[in-house]
């Protein structure tokens, strides 16, 4: 079993002794094995389809026609734009253990699904556990009872069931006994009322709330506090109508930011999966179902550009900006080298000009000519560390497009761009700050490009040397040396003013 497929439901199992035969004998019954929300912790179709969604939405008219020719053709269709990659599928470990185990006794296991018969063959294949594998076929959808009428043909002295819905309680009652796998209390209860004897039971689990908070990623909001930034050299803190439309902003920004960080995942489902902590995540992990994550990514999106909307023309205008380059660099612009950065770099630069529209204060070219080069070089130095990596463990960055020899170039644009982002700030206190008289000693301030430039250096020391695995920003949030410096910097500040 690949390292690459992550439990998504680890359940407490019990197992009852059976005394049923076959034919006399005394062997156990064969055991029929569905394969979506049972053998996997996902659904392939929906997998399938959320992929052609947002990686190939060109496919989707094709896709509409095929529905008109049924379901059993509609997945088949779905297969050949999205192939099934059974290695990177997320599986029940708990119940494939057991499954195993069974196997090794002797018992005939067989893989019965209403997925294409493409997955089916791939899954088996995969797992190499399975007597036989039969799934739908381009004109018969083998679900429900057409399920149980095939097994009933393919096994006349009778079988064992394992299930998961409320899809298969017609199967459930054509078979002898059931194995229950992530069944919801209803259909559980539906099965011993059908008088099965229950041989084994993997409980149901459900997303946890740490699950969502980390998909939604709640942590990455403290970005947005750089709506604030205008303010605060503004010298706004006093207007409590600023602050709040800043909060409204923060609010917006963070939930489109939370629905495209899902939307993200969905589209990268398939090498997460394949990563090497990545593939941990609720999504990639099958235990937040795909369709969730996207109707919930659609809300939130849209709670926020409504949020945005209430704010002003404008605010909605950018938001609706943020999520259009988001999007684009999921599905297109993240596998550009170097313009990956770029669009990193601009995404951050929106949200200081966000909070100057939210603070309703004059732009500065300066804050956003050293934000800019500010965060170009903090993109490049999380690339460089990942091409660093690469070069130590003798894998790629191929899904980036980046190959492992460019890293001279990540290291030599990013201290560039922290150099000129330094020199910014310089030019600024000297020819802006300095003469406007906004601070009784304006001399403080030049402790700020200096504190500013050991933790770039410190930055880069990290990148380079692989041990920056966060992102700089949430690195920071979490770092101690960057808190103390972040207060030498506050510090000077306020001795300047």
């Amino acid at each position: 079993m690949p390292e690459a497929n992550v439990p998504a439901v680890e359940g407490v199992m019990y197992e009852t002794r059976s005394t049923l035969t076959t034919e006399g004998r005394s062997d156990l019954l064969p055991l029929a094995v569905d394969l979506d929300g049972t053998l996997l912790a996902t659904d392939v179709l929906h997998e399938g389809l959320v992929c052609a969604l947002l990686r190939h939405p060109a496919t989707l008219p094709r896709l509409f026609t095929a529905l008109a020719e049924g379901r059993a053709a509609f997945k088949r269709r779905v297969t050949e734009i999205v192939p099934p990659l059974a290695e990177a599928l997320p599986l029940r470990l708990s119940f494939l253990e057991w499954l195993q185990g069974q196997h090794a006794a002797g018992r005939s296991l067989h893989l019965v699904t209403a997925a294409d018969q493409r997955v089916a063959d791939a899954v088996a294949a995969h797992l190499g556990i399975f007597d036989s594998a039969t799934g739908s076929d381009g004109r018969r959808n083998l679900r429900s009872g057409e399920k149980a009428a095939f097994l009933r043909r393919r096994f006349p002295g009778g079988f064992t069931y394992a299930g998961d819905s409320s899809v298969d309680l017609e199967v459930f009652a054509a078979a002898q006994a059931v194995v229950l796998v992530n069944a919801s209390p209803r259909v559980a209860a539906a099965v011993l009322r059908l008088g099965k004897e229950v041989l084994a039971e993997f409980p149901r689990q459900r997303p946890r709330l740490a699950d969502w908070l980390a998909a939604l990623r709640i942590h990455q909001w403290s970005k947005n506090l750089l709506l604030f930034v205008p303010l605060i050299l503004a010298h706004r803190l006093g207007d409590a109508g600023a602050i709040l439309r800043c909060v409204a902003g923060l609010l917006a920004l963070g939930l489109t930011a939370s629905g495209t960080y899902l939307l993200n995942d969905l589209a990268d489902l398939t090498a997460d999966r394949l990563h090497a902590t990545k593939r941990r995540r609720a999504l990639a992990a099958g235990r937040i179902p795909v369709l969730l994550g996207l109707g919930t990514a659609a809300g939130l999106i849209l709670t926020g550009l409504v949020g945005a909307a209430a704010l002003g023309p404008t605010i909605a205008a950018g938001i609706a900006a943020y999520v259009a380059i988001s999007l684009a660099y999921s599905s297109r612009l993240k596998a550009v080298p170097l313009l990956d950065t770029l669009v990193i770099a601009g995404l951050f630069t929106l949200r200081l000009a966000l909070g100057v529209e939210l603070a309703e204060v004059p732009y500065s070219p300066w804050l956003m000519s050293f934000a800019g080069f500010f965060f170009l070089s903090l993109a490049l130095s999380k690339r460089h560390c990942e091409l660093m990596e690469a070069r130590h463990s003798g894998t790629t960055l191929a899904r980036r497009g980046y190959q492992v020899d460019d890293w001279p170039l990540t290291l030599g644009f990013g201290a560039a761009a922290a150099m000129a982002s330094l020199q910014i700030m310089i030019l600024f206190v000297a020819d802006e700050a300095w003469p406007s008289r906004m601070y009784h000693t304006a001399a403080w301030l030049y402790v700020t490009p200096a504190a500013l430039s050991v933790w770039l250096a410190r930055i880069w020391f990290l990148a380079h040397r692989r041990l920056l695995r966060d992102d700089p920003v949430v690195f920071a949030l979490r770092d101690p040396w960057s808190w103390a410096i972040g207060a030498i910097i506050a510090a000077a500040i306020l001795a300047a003013l």
